[in-house]
């Protein structure tokens, strides 16, 4: 995964997922740790985005902590970024290149993370 093809504001948001993880003891990094970043990005699209769609933020915000509460807790060892996640990553890059943008943003990632099956 190329993350130099990530505006600054995307790369903040895949590090801020893996703080999360990390701050969860999770040991894989989860598209629901990347949604809860965005989420909680102050000045990022996503919030507007939201809003705009009349979803509530603080409510998605809500849910998304109580579905990591679920994950298994490791302590120990290094983190890896799941097959999932991966699949996200690829579909907003994927994306990116059909809107012909050069970076992969945060929108992108949004749009991805819609169409998560997991």
């Amino acid at each position: 995964m190329r993350f130099d093809k990530f505006t600054v504001k995307a790369q903040e948001a895949v590090q801020a997922a893996q703080s999360l993880a990390d701050q969860g003891n999770h040991q894989t990094i989860e598209p629901e740790h990347l949604l809860l970043a965005l989420v909680q990005q102050g000045e990022g699209v996503v919030g507007p985005i939201l809003a705009k769609l009349e979803a509530r933020p603080e409510e998605i915000r809500r849910q998304v902590e109580e579905e990591l509460k679920k994950l298994p807790r490791v302590s120990g060892g290094g983190q890896y970024i799941s097959p999932r996640l991966e699949s996200v990553f690829n579909r907003a890059t994927s994306e990116a290149e059909r809107l012909k943008d050069e970076y992969c943003s945060t929108e992108h990632l949004l749009i991805s993370l819609a169409q998560d099956k997991g």
